[in-house]
């Protein structure tokens, strides 16, 4: 699969790729950097810490522990 940028810096992901991600308009992605190689995916947003910190879940945990858990929880709610 690939994508061509435009002058603009854009480029449309293709579809399957949206349909695996699940990814919607309005959805943020993250991007992350190694070397010459680029991982994305769709970023969790601020929803998905809702309750965590309301509890005590998340008291003794650091602030990317809980992203970490808060992401994984997003992603067993998701429907398949």
């Amino acid at each position: 699969m690939h994508s061509t940028v435009t002058k603009k810096g854009q480029t449309t992901i293709p579809g399957a790729v949206r349909q695996a991600l699940r990814i919607q308009p309005g959805d943020r992605l993250q991007y992350e950097i190694d070397g010459d190689q680029v991982t994305f995916r769709r970023h969790p947003g601020a929803m998905a810490l809702k309750g965590i910190l309301s509890s005590n879940k998340g008291k003794d945990l650091t602030f990317a522990q809980i992203r970490k858990a808060a992401t994984a929880e997003r992603l067993r709610q998701r429907p398949k």
